[in-house]
């Protein structure tokens, strides 16, 4: 027991390190792809992709056979192109842990994230079932979003075991005339919601407009906006809240998710306080 401890300290330590050189966005961005990884996991790595609306793949059973597993799951598709369409799937065993977080016995409200450039639509199922936010069809739609806007379609009660499918229309936006930019998945997890969604948000938070922001992601265009005497006097305050992110860490380790949200709680007032001009 003795050694345990002294290893995940040892992990903490090496964690804090990493978060005391954090000044500019690219350093934001690695400490935030470590940070999801405390109560979330990663479905993009294997999600299947088919270009084109027809035949549509919502359903549950939907035929799969014409879909591929991408390489680069964040690939660019339909620039220019009027009607630039495609369909996103994945089906998986929901696992014990999310990250660092068992999965209470008795199930917990997750939520399914996703951010996609252009238009989008999900659908997700449970065990057979339409399922999050309570809907009859298990639908919910979005468009022409910030990367930082993470939507989720949590409430979705949930237990380990659970099987989930869960499809995306993508879309050029407008669809019509086409768009330059194309469409494509930003960003597709699994992760703890509930009450936890009232610490998680603010502490990653979102970029408002050029230049303005809260949270981590905040912090990031602040750093990658700011320049000189501005972007000197930004990182001096940032420094204190962003090396006291070990806080986060060590309580993701704890595998205890109530002080986990604390601590990401507070390490967001710390944060918000600091980007305050």
């Amino acid at each position: 027991m003795r050694h345990l401890s002294c290893l995940i300290s040892f992990v903490v330590l090496l964690l804090a390190s990493a978060t005391l050189s954090a000044q500019t966005p690219d350093e934001i961005t690695a400490l935030i792809a470590r940070l999801v990884e405390l109560d979330s996991i990663d479905l993009a790595k294997e999600v299947k992709f088919r270009p084109g609306l027809e035949p549509p793949l919502h359903e549950l059973d939907a035929d799969e056979s014409a879909m591929k597993v991408l390489s680069n799951p964040y690939e660019v598709f339909g620039q220019n192109k009027p009607g630039a369409a495609g369909w996103y799937r994945i089906s998986f065993v929901v696992p014990e842990k999310l990250g660092k977080i068992a999965i209470p016995k008795n199930g917990y409200n997750l939520g399914i994230e996703t951010n996609c450039l252009g238009r989008w639509e999900t659908y997700a199922y449970i065990n057979g079932k339409p399922a999050g936010l309570w809907s009859k069809d298990g639908m919910q739609m979005n468009q022409d979003q910030r990367p930082t806007v993470w939507m989720s379609n949590a409430p979705m009660p949930t237990k380990a075991g659970d099987k989930i499918t869960f499809a995306i229309l993508n879309t050029a936006s407008p669809l019509g005339r086409g768009s330059p930019d194309g469409f494509g998945l930003r960003h597709l997890r699994i992760r703890f919601a509930l009450a936890h969604t009232a610490s998680r948000r603010p502490f990653y938070g979102d970029v408002l407009a050029p230049g303005q922001g809260n949270g981590l992601h905040g912090a990031r265009e602040l750093l990658s906006t700011r320049q000189g005497d501005d972007l000197t006097a930004l990182q001096a305050k940032l420094k204190g809240p962003l090396s006291r992110i070990d806080a986060v860490f060590a309580a993701g380790e704890t595998g205890k998710l109530d002080e986990l949200s604390k601590a990401m709680k507070d390490a967001s007032v710390e944060i918000n306080e600091a980007l305050k001009k």
